[in-house]
């Protein structure tokens, strides 16, 4: 078989292929950059031409941004729940490819995929996206597991573990993310879920108005800020897309009894935000509320309307690094104005991806032969783990646009 990883050593614009060696091609991710970076230009709708199938691990634009290009008639296979929150906001946005979007094939945990001679198994785990997925290659005899982006700090995150060893064990090849091992990330000490919602529920405690400024297909830390606003008697404000994408998972969870009453956003009603509401402002003015925003122009006038609130600021830092490629400009813009209207700003956020622990604890039950990181701006970090037997298997940084036979690495041909 022949690995290729495109964009290997940067965080984003995700896009793997596996080809067995009777040519049965798959892709796994067909992510765009993140602003900010430079490398090399993929064409998707080249790359897809003739595979059997692309296969996306989440929703998140650095892993799916490139849906649209993919080549016509090809397959593109999503997780059902991630699929309809996918949909929904290509549909909130009329994006230009949303009949792509609406022939994506969704498919649910353990589905054993065949696409020619390969199986493809999505195995669900913890991401800040909702319906996250690693899958599981069967390939010219061996196993080769892509992690997609986890993490095991999050609600669901001690699933993951117990996932890899009941149902994955041994693998020949890991194909693993490492954003948290980069150099940018590191020192970062360990901020679970649990912990968000504690200090959430102390801030909404002492701060009677607060605006949350969180991505809305973060359904975890939504699920963090909604529960601290119920424990201290706050009204829940969102918009209609925000809205929307909480019922969508309301509804899904409600089938899964591990998890209904963590996603059950119909335990306390959710007051959908209008401009021309004055009932509810004055309601809002009165009781206090949690309300979720987004970076857009829209929210500048609701935070007018409530002068010395508090922003609770749930993304990564690093957007807001005026000295960064990285940098997010309308995010700071945003931030810049809410301040300027009297608006306090406090980061509370807890990372998607995962610590270097959990990498260690991944390889040790997976026990991979050959180790490829992916997704990180410091791979070499895996090598260094692996000279300090912290991880076992050979680690083999890919270069860009190369493939690698797998097997010749352990012969050391490569």
């Amino acid at each position: 078989m022949k690995i290729t990883v495109y964009r290997p050593n940067q965080i984003g614009g995700c896009i793997t292929e596996i080809e067995s060696k009777n040519g049965t091609r798959i892709i796994i991710d067909v992510g765009s950059n993140l602003p900010g970076t430079v490398s090399e230009e993929v064409n998707v709708n080249e790359l897809t031409k003739g595979c059997a199938g692309v296969f996306i691990t989440h929703y998140h634009g650095d892993h799916v941004g490139e849906f649209g290009e993919v080549y016509k008639n090809v397959p593109i296979h999503m997780g059902a729940v991630a699929y309809k929150i996918f949909l929904n906001l290509c549909e909130t946005l009329r994006d230009k490819n949303i009949e792509v979007a609406r022939r994506i094939q969704p498919f649910h945990m353990k589905d054993r995929i065949q696409v020619g001679d390969m199986f493809v198994t999505p195995y669900r785990v913890d991401h800040s996206a909702y319906d996250s997925y690693m899958f599981l290659i069967e390939c010219d005899g061996k196993k080769i597991l892509h992690t997609g982006d986890f993490r095991t700090h999050g609600y669901t995150g001690t699933g993951v573990n117990g996932t890899l060893k009941h149902y994955i064990k041994k693998v020949n090849y890991l194909i693993c993310e490492g954003t948290m091992l980069s150099t940018e990330r590191e020192g970062d000490k360990m901020y679970t879920e649990h912990d968000l919602r504690k200090d959430a529920k102390e801030l909404m405690q002492s701060n009677k108005n607060v605006f949350v400024l969180c991505s809305s297909t973060n359904i975890d830390s939504i699920a963090s800020f909604y529960q601290a606003a119920i424990d201290t008697g706050r009204l829940i404000v969102a918009d209609k897309y925000q809205c929307s994408n909480l019922d969508i998972v309301t509804e899904a969870a409600k089938k899964d009894p591990k998890v209904s009453g963590l996603y059950n956003f119909d335990r306390s009603k959710k007051y959908t935000y209008s401009s021309k509401n004055t009932k509810l402002h004055k309601y809002m003015q009165d009781k206090g509320f949690c309300m979720f925003i987004r970076a857009i122009p829209s929210f500048n006038d609701v935070l007018r309307r409530f002068p010395d609130s508090m922003i609770l600021y749930s993304m990564w830092e690093g957007y807001l690094d005026e000295g960064k490629s990285y940098k997010n400009p309308k995010l700071i813009d945003f931030l810049n104005k809410a301040k300027a209207n009297g608006s306090s700003v406090k980061p509370l956020h807890t990372s998607g991806h995962a610590y270097e622990e959990a990498i260690i604890e991944l390889c040790a039950i997976t026990k991979p032969e050959v180790i490829f990181p992916i997704h990180s701006q410091n791979p070499g970090r895996f090598e260094e783990l692996a000279k300090d037997n912290k991880i076992v298997g050979i680690v083999k940084r890919m270069q860009s646009k190369v493939g690698v036979d797998p097997m010749k690495v352990l012969e050391g041909e490569v």
